[in-house]
C-alpha cells in the first residue's frame, strides 16, 4: 500500500507535479524512503509525524494513544491548510486508514478533509481498513491482501525490502 503510493509519487514528480506526502504510523521507522524522499525532489514536501510509536505495542498503551492522537489532530489542521491552499496536484496521506480503524482520527475528520479537497487535487488514502464512508466518497479504492508471503514461514521483514 505504501509501496504503490510510493509509485504514484514518483509518476506524478516526473510529470512536474508538486507532491504532498504523509507518512502517519512509521515514526520510529527508519525506512529506505525516509533516508532518500525529504531531500528527492524540489516539488515534494515529504513529512512524517514525529511520534514514539511502536506499531504492536503503542495502541496498548494509554499515553501512546492520547499522544499520538494529539499529533494525528495537528496533522490534520495542517493536511487542511495545504489542501485549502491548492497548491499541491497530489496529496498522500501514508496509513491514514488504520488510524482512523484505531481511532486516532475521527472517521469524520477525514471525510470532512476528503470533501473539502479542490477538484484539481489528488488525494489519497492509504492504508488498511478503509471505511465505509471514504470508500463511498472515493473516485478508485483498491485492496491488497495478501495472498503469500514469507512472514508466514518466520521471515522477518526485510531492510529495503519491506522498510
Amino acid at each position: 500500500k505504501s509501496t504503490a503510493s510510493m509509485g504514484l509519487m514518483l509518476r506524478a514528480l516526473g510529470c512536474g507535479f508538486h507532491v504532498f506526502y504523509l507518512r502517519m504510523m512509521k515514526p520510529r521507522w527508519k525506512t529506505g524512503e525516509l533516508a532518500l524522499c525529504p531531500t528527492l525532489h524540489p516539488n515534494l514536501t515529504y513529512k512524517n509525524v514525529e511520534q514514539d510509536w511502536i506499531l504492536s505495542r503503542s495502541k496498548h498503551i494509554p499515553e501512546h494513544v492520547e499522544s499520538m492522537t494529539q499529533a494525528l489532530a495537528r496533522e490534520m489542521d495542517i493536511l487542511q491548510e495545504v489542501l485549502s491552499a491548492g497548491e499541491h496536484d497530489l496529496v498522500i496521506i501514508d496509513e491514514i486508514n488504520y488510524c482512523i480503524h484505531r481511532g486516532l482520527i475521527p472517521v469524520e475528520r477525514a471525510v470532512k478533509l476528503a470533501q473539502a479537497r479542490p477538484p484539481q487535487v489528488e488525494l489519497v488514502f492509504t492504508g488498511r481498513y478503509a471505511h465505509d464512508d471514504l470508500i463511498a466518497l472515493a473516485d478508485v479504492v483498491t485492496e491488497m491482501r495478501k495472498i503469500k508471503h514469507h512472514f508466514d514461514q518466520g521471515v522477518s521483514a526485510r531492510r529495503g525490502i519491506e522498510f
